[in-house]
């Protein structure tokens, strides 16, 4: 069965804050968030959904942000609709961000264009 990948950046440096809408955006306050000396790590992994979030190598003068990652097991009318609503959730708190998403096999290869929510 494929699955859909998703990328994107949520532009905050703030983990607390991301950690906050993962958890409004999931539901769950089953993250597994991990402090590093090189930034912060945030994954959620259940039976339909694996996310993968790090805190980004920043730059003076270039906003910092969260990289995330991941796939899930859904069409790709619902996953649309799922990043439409952590992108919604994310200008709730004045934070930019931008989502890919794309339908790919086992394998990875992709089998669909890929779709942008910004």
């Amino acid at each position: 069965m494929n699955k859909i990948a998703f990328y994107g950046a949520i532009n905050s440096g703030d983990y607390k804050v991301v950690a906050a809408i993962f958890k409004n955006w999931l539901k769950t306050e089953d993250l597994d968030i991990k402090i590093r000396l090189s930034g912060e790590e945030i994954v959620y992994e259940n039976e339909q959904i694996y996310l993968y979030s790090y805190n980004s190598v920043t730059t003076e003068g270039v906003t910092p942000s969260f990289l995330l990652e991941g796939n899930m097991s859904k069409t790709l009318d619902e996953v649309k609709v799922l990043l439409q609503e952590l992108w919604q959730l994310c200008q709730e708190q004045n934070i930019s961000s931008s989502f890919e998403y794309v339908e790919v096999t086992e394998d990875g290869d992709e089998v669909t264009e890929q779709f942008y929510i910004e």
